[in-house]
């Protein structure tokens, strides 16, 4: 194996386990349990919680609300590098929720459930549950 190669594959593992550090600096997961979550394949999750965190002060009317979503079995510290004073997602400007995305660990997984222990979470879900929150508690 080449040298490159070495230090290539070093420098990924570096990020990758930064991106999953919760330090007690930042904001605590939070969980909304949605219920039961109807799959697409009419499949049901029971008693499904989708985990998160929040950044910033939702302003009195609501609109100052950013909903960022991780890709599949990802979590919201894959966008630590946007957040912060100054940077794109600015918590003295905006109210950012950044979601856990299913089989992650911390939003129910086959790996978590109390109630389907180890199913076979299919791959396409009938929604977001994330919209779900959202609709619920910023946009209404």
């Amino acid at each position: 194996m080449s040298r490159l190669t070495v230090l290539t594959g070093t420098a990924l593992l570096v990020v990758a386990m930064a991106a999953r550090a919760h330090t007690p600096s930042q904001p605590p997961h939070q969980l909304f349990n949605e219920g039961d979550l109807k799959l697409e394949s009419g499949e049901v999750i029971k008693d499904f919680s989708i985990s998160y965190v929040t950044h910033g002060t939702l302003n009195a009317n609501k609109s100052n609300a950013i909903l960022m979503v991780t890709a599949i079995s990802g979590n919201h510290h894959r966008i630590d590098f946007m957040i912060g004073p100054g940077k794109a997602l600015d918590p003295d400007k905006y109210f950012i929720i950044a979601t856990d995305a299913i089989a992650n660990g911390l939003t129910t997984s086959p790996s978590n459930s109390t109630v389907q222990p180890r199913m076979s979470f299919p791959s396409r879900f009938q929604s977001s549950r994330s919209a779900t929150w959202w609709n619920r508690n910023i946009a209404c």
